[in-house]
C-alpha cells in the first residue's frame, strides 16, 4: 500500500449534524491531531472532532413497568451516551422496572454503566388505580 493510499484508508466521512446542512468531511488523525477536511462552520469542526474521537448518541428505548397503568414507559437518555455502549445500556435497561408514580423527566435510572448519564422518563406514569 503507498503512503497515499495508506492516509485514505485511515481517513472517515462524517456527516455533520449540527445544522440542517449536512455539511460532509473527511477527518483523519495523525501526530499533529485531528485534520478535517471540507468546509465547516465552527460548531461544525467542533461536532466532527468530537464525533471522530469519541462518537455518542443519545438513547431512546422502553422499559418495562411494574403496577402501572400499561406496559412499557418511554424513556432516553438526559444526554449523549458513548455509542460503544449503547447495546449493553439496551440490555442492562432490558433488566429493569419502572415504578410508578413518575413525572416527565424523572430519573429512572441513575449513572446508567456508569456513563454519567441518567434515564429518564419521556411520559408521566400514573399509578393503577382499579
Amino acid at each position: 500500500m503507498t503512503v497515499n493510499e495508506e492516509s485514505k484508508a485511515m481517513e472517515k466521512e462524517i456527516i455533520c449534524i449540527v445544522c440542517a446542512r449536512g455539511c460532509r468531511s473527511l477527518v483523519c488523525e495523525d501526530e499533529e491531531g485531528i485534520k478535517v477536511k471540507g468546509k465547516l462552520c465552527k460548531n461544525g469542526q467542533a461536532y466532527v472532532k468530537s464525533e471522530y474521537r469519541d462518537p455518542r448518541r443519545v438513547l431512546s428505548t422502553t422499559i418495562a413497568i411494574e403496577g402501572g397503568s400499561c406496559k412499557r414507559l418511554a424513556v432516553r437518555s438526559r444526554g449523549p451516551v458513548p455509542k460503544g455502549k449503547l447495546l449493553d445500556c439496551v440490555r442492562y435497561l432490558k433488566t429493569q422496572k419502572a415504578t410508578p408514580p413518575l413525572a416527565i423527566g424523572e430519573v429512572v435510572v441513575k449513572n446508567i454503566l456508569g456513563t454519567g448519564e441518567d434515564i429518564i422518563a419521556c411520559s408521566p406514569l400514573e399509578t393503577n388505580i382499579s
